[in-house]
């Protein structure tokens, strides 16, 4: 047996420790979908006996303090100490990982049901400046379709090229475009992995990518990306020579494919 607390309203409850589900799949979001101007809402579904984690390991962020709005049907963890997640010594607080386990629900006087979700709220902090996370923790149906999701950091400073290039703030604009097209008629899910390789499409030619590479460093084939352009309202696209395209190209997926062949 182990002790949870409860965060928020400091009570324990026994969870009984089970064997580990196999899934073993990570979900990678990269740290400006979560906060900042383009900040969006992510979801997290946590199953039962089988918990999530959110890890900031890769973004080099320590967690500081934690706000789950509805307790009475996940209980969390982190891997180190926070007010209200144990004693800790003195100067020593701080996280790098959120483990999250689904419960039945407790009832908590005065506290309302939350019908659209748990909201999660995460700070962070990395040397002088300080970040909030925001998620929305709700119950996994049937299989489990992830582990972990690991927020990454964007592309570092000093691979950032000078922005000022008006045909790479315009590509970025058009599959930005493109992108809501999609996600407007059914063709792009905002919460599955081609949604954030496609964010960091966005990002990376913005700063100044040739188009090509990021599309190759998300992942992406040129197919989608050009296709999201068209989408946007590019009329007259520059199709990348095939010599400069990469030599192996990762395969289309499904949900590249529902972009790819849209009318």
């Amino acid at each position: 047996m182990k002790l949870r607390y409860l965060a928020g309203f400091g009570l324990i409850s026994f969870c009984t420790i089970t064997q580990p589900v196999s899934a073993g799949i990570i979900r990678r979001v990269p740290a400006s979908q979560l906060n900042g101007e383009n900040a969006q809402l992510k979801t997290v579904k946590v199953w039962n006996g089988h918990g999530v984690s959110i890890s900031f390991y890769r973004t080099g962020e320590t967690i500081k303090k934690i706000w789950l709005d509805d307790p009475s049907r996940f209980v969390l963890d982190v891997d180190g100490c926070l007010e209200g997640l144990g004693k800790c010594e003195k100067g020593k607080s701080g996280a790098g990982l959120i483990h999250l386990r689904k419960i039945n629900r407790v009832n908590i006087p005065g506290l309302p049901s939350a019908t659209n979700g748990a909201h999660l709220t995460v700070i962070t902090e990395s040397g002088s400046n300080r970040k909030s996370y925001h998620f929305r923790i709700v119950p996994g149906k049937g299989q489990p379709e992830y582990s972990q999701i690991e927020i990454i950091g964007d592309a570092s400073r000093r691979d950032k090229k000078p922005k000022g290039d008006y045909t790479a703030q315009s590509d970025s604009k058009y599959i930005r475009k493109g992108m809501q097209i999609a996600l407007r008629n059914k063709w792009a899910n905002s919460n599955s992995e081609l949604w954030g390789k496609l964010n960091q499409i966005v990002e990376l030619r913005a700063q100044g990518e040739e188009l090509t590479a990021a599309a190759n460093k998300a992942g992406v084939s040129m197919q989608v990306v050009e296709k999201l352009m068209e989408l946007g309202g590019k009329r007259l696209l520059e199709f990348t020579p095939r010599r400069n395209r990469p030599s192996n190209p990762p395969p289309i997926t499904a949900d590249e494919r529902n972009i790819v062949h849209s009318k």
